[in-house]
């Protein structure tokens, strides 16, 4: 089995070559001996992840399989979220800095969804199939997600393009007291968690929000 810590180390030269440049261009920059590309932002800190395994199963030929992910922290938003559930970290995945965190194939339709499997010597045109992907769909999504107010518009357009778990929601409706919109955030609450099992589940959120239990 190819070590990982070699594939690494092409990962590292093949994003080098050409990818940082690009990148770079749209505002993420990324240490010497990472695989994580960051772009700090007035409310939003963006991340894609060049993520890699060698497991066994590969087809033949294919040493590497990339992963590139995205993830996106709000601290505003994170503190919000944890004040509404009583710094109950469960409630938020474990992780409440990270609003969200998703393979980037999900920024596209299903149609185009893709996995990018390689040798090591085909690292770089992998590399390069990440960008022009990235380029077309993932660029677009996070440029139009980096603020409370871009959360909200996601959630409330159902746009396609995240595929959510109950946690984001408690994010939302952050969101929304950051904007003092109570209301809305009750709303969210009711429609998302208002089932007897997941009301109990969450009865600190419903607390937080002058909700009776």
């Amino acid at each position: 089995m190819t070590k990982l810590s070699d594939v690494r180390a092409a990962l590292l030269q093949a994003l080098a070559m050409d990818v940082d440049r690009k990148f770079q261009a749209n505002g993420f920059a990324r240490g010497k001996n990472s695989l994580v590309y960051t772009r700090k932002l007035p409310e939003a800190i963006q991340r894609i992840s060049f993520d890699i395994d060698t497991l066994p199963g590969l087809p033949t030929g294919k040493t590497a399989h990339l992963r590139p992910a995205y993830q996106i922290a709000m601290p505003a938003v994170s503190k919000a979220a944890l004040e509404l559930v009583g710094n109950d970290t469960q409630l938020l995945a474990g992780a409440p800095e990270v609003v969200l965190n998703q393979p980037i194939e999900f920024s596209a339709p299903k149609d185009v969804h893709r996995r990018w499997l390689a040798s090591e010597a085909e690292l770089y045109s992998a590399c390069s199939e990440v960008l022009e992907f990235s380029k077309i769909w993932l660029f677009p999504l996070l440029n139009s997600l980096s603020t409370s107010e871009d959360l909200i518009k996601l959630y409330e357009d159902k746009d396609p393009r995240i595929v959510v778990q109950n946690h984001f929601y408690i994010f939302v409706a952050a969101a929304y007291q950051l904007h003092g919109d109570s209301e809305k955030a009750r709303e969210l609450a009711l429609l998302r968690f208002g089932s007897p099992s997941l009301r109990k589940r969450y009865g600190t959120l419903f607390v937080s929000l002058g909700i009776r239990t």
